[in-house]
């Protein structure tokens, strides 16, 4: 073969146009440097002793293999180290031992190339990769001719450094083929001879590569085949350590997001229990003031009445507040002790509906129900429905007015059962509807008479109905009634 200018100073090139055409991958750095990796240990698992000739980054990362290799090597095999001369222009010192220092002075030859060729008796491997131009800097963008080298970055470890940062690729070759390593080898071998005709190279240095052998070697078949082998495995153990990151990123993150849960969860406890403080302060300011201004001697009959009213309206909104703040809590701490079994509403319904009736006549109001006995079982323990039943229909009955009417009725929607409210009550303002699932909300327009809530019995109905996958949907206007539709998940049985 003849060598050409560009063929001397390109290795890569070299071999792109030689007839094995090898096939080339990009990489990042970290890649190649894990391919070098695994062509040492392999070296070192089969106890192969070679001659290995290598154009490497200096830095210690990126030969602390070829060191490690080198402390097992016995004559007559050496490493054959190619580097560039020092920045102030001194000729590269010599290693010393098993390893051979080959000054590169001529500062064009192989550059932006590394390698590693492998060669023993019986068994030979090469690596050789180039770098190639990021995309970002590509001339391609401004019509120039596309080329491979990083031309402004220096042939060291700073170049493949300032590579890996700028998310550049490494065109990498691996081959087994014993032509492609010999044309590597003769391409070397021509570089080193013009070095010795240019005074760049030792003469001694090119005579101890003379006489290593190199080029010489007869592949065994079994070598060949524990490379493949060697090979998979490590594929298959990359392979299970990716699925042990993936999982553990998976953890952290199902970790994180329940973090995020737990502080979201705290902050809303910390949020009710403000709450609850603020509530139940208030009644107990009233009735502290009430309590003062009965003490005074010149107080009226009338207003001591007044006071007295005040004192029993307070202490009835704070035992409210205290109940539904406790049931709330029982909701809570009953939910690992709950399972979600089938319930009929022709069986749960209408016993809760009856026995609000003699309260509903004593107002004037009459309150119907009407729940088929075909409606499809729900999910939903019985206690749960109850409860939801009872917080519906005292709000309705509060709020409605003598005279006027609540029917409850049930039927199928798809795969929910609903269960309908209905009141012909003071309703509620658009306005306000948004809120009145919230925590201690309470209606403004509360009639005569009606002893305040603390704001809890809506909350509750949502909660229950959000445990067992069910929702409630609120329809109003005010002055025309209020209607609440319970909707609860069918039972699949």
């Amino acid at each position: 073969m003849q060598f050409s200018q560009e063929q001397e100073v390109s290795l890569y090139r070299l071999l792109q146009l030689s007839a094995a055409s090898p096939d080339y991958i990009q990489v990042k750095p970290k890649g190649f440097k894990a391919i070098l990796q695994s062509t040492v240990e392999f070296l070192e698992a089969q106890d192969i002793q070679a001659h290995l000739l290598v154009k490497l980054p200096v830095s210690p990362a990126w030969n602390e293999d070829i060191v490690r290799y080198s402390q097992g090597l016995a004559a007559p095999y050496c490493i054959f180290r190619f580097l560039q001369p020092d920045p102030d222009g001194a000729p590269a010192a010599g290693a010393g031992g098993n390893q051979v220092v080959v000054p590169l002075l001529n500062g064009q030859t192989w550059r932006g190339d590394y390698f590693l060729l492998v060669q023993s008796e019986t068994f030979a491997v090469m690596v050789v990769a180039h770098r190639i131009q990021p995309l970002s800097a590509s001339p391609l963008a401004n019509g120039q001719r596309p080329t491979q080298g990083i031309d402004h970055d220096p042939d060291d470890d700073e170049g493949i450094e300032v590579a890996a940062t700028r998310s550049s690729y490494l065109s990498v070759c691996c081959s087994l083929n014993p032509n492609l390593v010999a044309a590597a080898m003769r391409a070397i071998g021509h570089a080193i001879a013009q070095g010795v005709v240019n005074g760049d190279i030792e003469a001694a240095t090119a005579e101890c590569l003379s006489q290593s052998g190199l080029g010489q070697t007869a592949v065994e078949p079994a070598l060949v085949d524990r490379w493949l082998n060697w090979q998979l495995k490590r594929q298959e153990h990359l392979r299970q350590l990716a699925s042990t990151y993936r999982r553990q990123a998976l953890s952290t993150a199902s970790l994180s997001s329940q973090n995020e849960v737990l502080m979201n969860t705290l902050r809303l406890k910390d949020d009710f229990l403000n709450t609850v403080g603020q509530e139940l302060r208030t009644p107990l300011t009233t009735i502290k003031t009430a309590l003062t201004l009965l003490d005074s001697p010149h107080l009226k009959p009338t207003q001591r009445q007044r006071y007295m009213e005040m004192i029993g309206h307070e202490c009835d909104r704070q035992s409210a507040l205290i109940s539904g703040v406790l049931n709330l809590l029982q909701v809570e701490t009953s939910l690992k002790q709950t399972q979600l079994t089938p319930l009929n509403l022709a069986e749960t319904v209408p016993p809760v509906v009856s026995t609000y009736q003699p309260l509903a006549a004593e107002k004037g109001i009459r309150l119907t129900y009407t729940i088929p006995g075909q409606v499809p079982a729900v999910s939903c323990p019985d206690s749960w429905l109850r409860q939801i039943m009872i917080h519906l229909l005292n709000n309705s009955l509060k709020y409605t007015p003598s005279g006027g009417r609540v029917w409850v009725t049930a039927r199928k929607a798809r795969e929910y059962a609903e269960i309908e409210v209905r009141d012909t009550g003071i309703g509620i303002a658009a306005s306000e509807l948004p809120c009145i699932f919230d925590h201690f909300y309470r209606g403004r327009n509360l009639p005569p008479n009606a002893i305040e809530g603390a704001g809890l019995g809506l909350s509750i109905v949502r909660q229950l109905l959000l445990y067992c996958g069910g929702n409630v949907v609120a329809r109003s206007q005010p002055e025309e009634g209020t209607t609440m539709v319970v909707r609860l998940p069918i039972h699949q049985g």
